[in-house]
């Protein structure tokens, strides 16, 4: 073994081994709640996908994170043409809301994937993006405007942050081989699957395979999340799109976990980049071997 590899190993096993005490936060975390509980009256006519409460996770593996919960809701017809547009849009589908609190604050602020953000990063114009642009604008309504956390996207490029991998395999054995290899790391949980193809052909649309799968640890992305919650939104969970082309070819594509926080924080930690490497190597194995 490597030195590299020896000295990656010992950061790993502190970063999954070690825990933390978490300072009270009983009010803010009860605002975060609260902001959630106003989300979800807004999104009622919407397809729910899954709600990932970050903190609560982490806590139950005795590790602290800010009060940070996502909401994943779906409008299956937006998703089909956005999609048709470029099919790694379908990484940042479906809507996603983070209702969430900064470290050492009792603050509550709410994030979310905006259309502009969408624009940058797939190449997309005002006249693909109108249809989301206005539904998560219209959800958005619903928070005071000092709440809302906008992201700056003066640093996002096309296809920003944005990881790839060709498989050797067909896209049902691909697909097959990566949820074996993802639970079989012992400390991840599912949370759901977006079958874009199927709700495809509710609308009349044929499209070529293609799913997004949701997962995540609780306790490393706990970890990774600790001074950076905000990457709760695009990170937390893992949101691992797996697509065929034309002509059957499967590409897996994820998101950079630094990248998010460097776009968010300006700044990355030991367990994000602990994460990514895990990320790239479990995928890499399931789909190249």
């Amino acid at each position: 073994m490597t030195f590299k590899k020896i000295l990656l190993v010992f950061i790993t096993a502190g970063i999954y081994s070690c825990s933390s005490t978490p300072p009270a936060v009983p009010k803010v975390e009860q605002k975060v709640d609260q902001e959630v509980v106003e989300l979800d009256k807004k999104i009622r006519r919407f397809t729910p996908v899954t709600k990932i409460d970050h903190a609560r996770f982490a806590r139950n593996e005795g590790v602290y994170t800010p009060p940070s919960i996502v909401t994943i809701f779906s409008n299956p017809k937006v998703n089909t043409k956005l999609i048709q547009k470029n099919p790694l849009i379908a990484i940042d589908l479906p809507y996603k809301v983070l209702c969430y609190s900064e470290a050492d604050t009792s603050k509550a602020s709410v994030a979310y994937t905006s259309a502009e953000f969408l624009k940058k990063r797939h190449g997309l114009t005002d006249e693909d993006v109108k249809d989301f642009n206005k539904d998560i604008e219209k959800v958005m309504s619903i928070f005071p405007e000092e709440s809302i956390v906008k992201s700056s996207t003066k640093e996002v490029t096309k296809d920003f942050g944005i990881l790839t991998i060709s498989s050797k395999y067909d896209f049902e054995t691909t697909v097959k081989r990566l949820n074996e290899a993802i639970g079989s790391q012992g400390d991840t949980e599912f949370f759901a699957v977006v079958d874009y193809q199927k709700d495809a052909k509710k609308y009349g649309v044929d499209m070529n395979p293609m799913q997004l799968i949701l997962f995540g640890g609780p306790a490393p992305g706990g970890k990774a999340m600790h001074t950076t919650p905000r990457i709760g939104l695009e990170a937390f969970c893992q949101k691992l799109l797996v697509f065929a082309d034309d002509e059957g070819k499967v590409t897996v594509a994820f998101n950079d976990i630094v990248d998010f926080s460097e776009l968010y924080y300006d700044t990355w930690t030991i367990p994000q980049r602990v994460i990514n490497y895990r990320l790239n190597d479990t995928f890499s194995s399931a789909v190249m071997d």
